[in-house]
C-alpha cells in the first residue's frame, strides 16, 4: 500500500492534470536583409527626418517674415496714401472751427435774425453805428432820428416777437445837430420763439 496517497483526491476522483506540448513550431525565416539596403532605410529615415526640421524650423518661419514684410509693406502704401489725403488737414481744420458754431453759439439766438429786424426796422430810418452781441443780449447804438422818433423805432422793436425787454439806456439829443439824438438801446433775444416751428 501506498502512504503517500492524498486521500482527498481519492474521495474527489479527480485525476491530476499538466501541461503539455502537442505541437511544435518549426517555421524560421531567414533574414534575407542585407548591410546596404538597411542603411539605405536609415539614411533615408533620417533625410525624412531632417526635411521635415528644416521645414519646420527654417522654411515656415522664413515665409511667415515675409507675410509679414509684405504686409508691412502694404500698410505704409496705405499710410502714405492716407497722409496725403489728409495734407491739407490744418486748413480743413481752421475753416471747421470757423464755421461750426461753439456751444455758446448753439444755445444762443439766430443773430442774422435779430440784424435783418434791425436792417428791416432802425436801418431805413436811423443810422445805425454799433451792433454788439452777446450771450442773447443785444446793444444797439444808433443815431440820426429825434427823440420821438427813437422812441417809435424802439416800440417797432418791442412789438417782434425776437425781442424781449427792451430798454433806452441813454438818449442824447444835441443841438448842434438840429434836434438830432443818439440813442443806446438794450435788449434781449426771445430764444424760445426761435426755437418754435
Amino acid at each position: 500500500m501506498k502512504l503517500n496517497t492524498d486521500i482527498g483526491r481519492l474521495v474527489k476522483g479527480k485525476k491530476e492534470t499538466y501541461p503539455t506540448k502537442k505541437r511544435m513550431n518549426l517555421y524560421f525565416k531567414v533574414d534575407r536583409t542585407t548591410a546596404p539596403a538597411t542603411a539605405a532605410l536609415y539614411i533615408s529615415f533620417v533625410v525624412v527626418v531632417l526635411v521635415a526640421l528644416s521645414k519646420v524650423m527654417i522654411l515656415d518661419p522664413w515665409l511667415e517674415v515675409r507675410g509679414l514684410e509684405e504686409q508691412a509693406r502694404q500698410l505704409e502704401e496705405e499710410n502714405a496714401a492716407l497722409l496725403l489725403q489728409l495734407k491739407d488737414f490744418s486748413k480743413v481744420q481752421e475753416e471747421y472751427l470757423r464755421i461750426a458754431p461753439t456751444e455758446e453759439e448753439q444755445a444762443q439766438g439766430d443773430i442774422l435774425e435779430v440784424l435783418q429786424l434791425i436792417d428791416g426796422v432802425i436801418r431805413p430810418s436811423a443810422q445805425v453805428k454799433q451792433v454788439s452781441v452777446s450771450e442773447n443780449k443785444v446793444l444797439l447804438t444808433f443815431s440820426g432820428v429825434t427823440l420821438g422818433e427813437s422812441a417809435q423805432l424802439v416800440s417797432l422793436l418791442e412789438q417782434s416777437p425776437l425781442v424781449t425787454g427792451a430798454s433806452v439806456d441813454t438818449a442824447v439829443s444835441r443841438e448842434e445837430d438840429q434836434g438830432l439824438s443818439e440813442v443806446h438801446v438794450y435788449f434781449e433775444m426771445n430764444v424760445e420763439k426761435e426755437v418754435q416751428p
